[in-house]
């Protein structure tokens, strides 16, 4: 996993080492993380990194919880 932060949005990604140990890692987009007026609210990654809003996840008041979403299979941020 990584993260970039950048002033209210944190991108989470998730990295891997090549398959056969040779040559560069690769990154993927996960999932975007925005701070608005409501909280945290949770933006999702389509197979070509760009961001789509996750409407039916409610903004969450806390990183913390924001975070706990990702962890929640239901959501499937981790294909």
């Amino acid at each position: 996993m990584g993260c970039a932060v950048r002033g209210s949005i944190a991108v989470i990604t998730e990295e891997r080492a090549p398959w056969d140990g040779v040559g560069q890692w690769t990154s993927r987009r996960v999932a975007r993380l925005r701070r608005t007026d409501e909280g945290w609210q949770v933006d999702g990654a389509d197979r070509n990194g760009r961001w789509y809003p996750c409407d039916h996840l409610p903004a969450v008041p806390s990183l913390d919880e924001a975070l706990t979403v990702l962890d929640d299979p239901r959501h499937a941020f981790w294909g």
